[in-house]
Parts: C-alpha cells; sequence; structure tokens
C-alpha cells in the first residue's frame, strides 16, 4: 500500500522559491497534515527501491487558476503540461508521474498562480542529472 503522507511531503517554503536549481531531500518540507504550504502548488513524491511516484498537489486559499508543467527524469522522461482554477481551501491531485530509475530521479515543475506569481519546485537529485 503506497502511503503518500509517510514517504512523502509538501514542498517547504525555500524550495518553492523561483531561483533555480532548487532542490531539498526532504528534510526542509512542510509536515504532513501540518504547515500550509506557501504556495497553491507542492510536490509530494513517494519512492521504491527503483521508481518513483511524483503527484502535483494543488492548496490555496483563494480560488484562482494556475498553470503548470512539470517533467520527471529517471529511467525515462515524461513531461506533463496543465492549466486549471483551483478552489479555494481544498487539496487536490493535479497530476501523477512515476519512472523506474537506476542511479537517480528529478523532477522539476514551472508554477505560474492567477496573481502572476512564478515559481519552480523540485524534487530528487537533480544535481546529479545537470
Amino acid at each position: 500500500m503506497r502511503i503518500f503522507g509517510r514517504a512523502a511531503a509538501l514542498l517547504a517554503p525555500m524550495l518553492a522559491m523561483s531561483a533555480p536549481g532548487a532542490a531539498s531531500n526532504g528534510a526542509d518540507m512542510a509536515a504532513e497534515g501540518g504547515d500550509e504550504m506557501p504556495h497553491a502548488i507542492g510536490l509530494r513524491w513517494e519512492e521504491s527501491d527503483s521508481s518513483v511516484e511524483i503527484q502535483i498537489v494543488a492548496q490555496s486559499a483563494t480560488t484562482q487558476k494556475v498553470d503548470y508543467a512539470i517533467e520527471l527524469v529517471g529511467n525515462s522522461r515524461s513531461r506533463h503540461r496543465g492549466s486549471t482554477t483551483i478552489p479555494a481551501n481544498e487539496e487536490s491531485v493535479l497530476s501523477r508521474l512515476s519512472t523506474g530509475y537506476s542511479d537517480s530521479w528529478c523532477a522539476t515543475v514551472d508554477v505560474t498562480e492567477g496573481d502572476g506569481t512564478h515559481y519552480t519546485l523540485t524534487a530528487g537529485d537533480c544535481d546529479a542529472r545537470a
């Protein structure tokens, strides 16, 4: 059984900044069921020995439109773009991607919120894939 809350969490404020190359090992993330996400979009993931599943999670204090583009690289490369209106105060999963990996994986999500705020979220070992 997959339990996203135990193996993954929502990204922390320093990870959700627009600075390129931001990354985390999971230790800097907001606690499950605890702190609010700093932005409308966050990431959750679950790793096994040779695969990873990524979820793009929406949770906003206000109803707003968001545009996002995710790329997940492991043994293969997957991309997905979306544009949607997310309701206020409701958590929803906007997208799920998974891949197998041998040595490392990297997920990058570019997000633009309705007010024009832009940020990039990353997860995994993106430095190893640069």
